[in-house]
């Protein structure tokens, strides 16, 4: 977590793809850390479409 930080203050990128339509990938950190495709889209997609 503390290298992606110093990484996205120092240059604007934290070390992985930003999250956008259609494959909203995320960087999870935890015990598993790595890239995960679109987490908790049960919780999302109510909200799609809204603006």
């Amino acid at each position: 977590m503390h290298a992606a930080w110093v990484s996205f203050a120092a240059t604007g990128d934290p070390g992985w793809p930003a999250c956008r339509e259609p494959d909203p990938t995320v960087r999870h950190f935890g015990t598993s850390p790595g890239l995960v495709h679109d987490p908790r889209r049960d919780l999302r997609t109510p909200w799609e479409g809204l603006r």
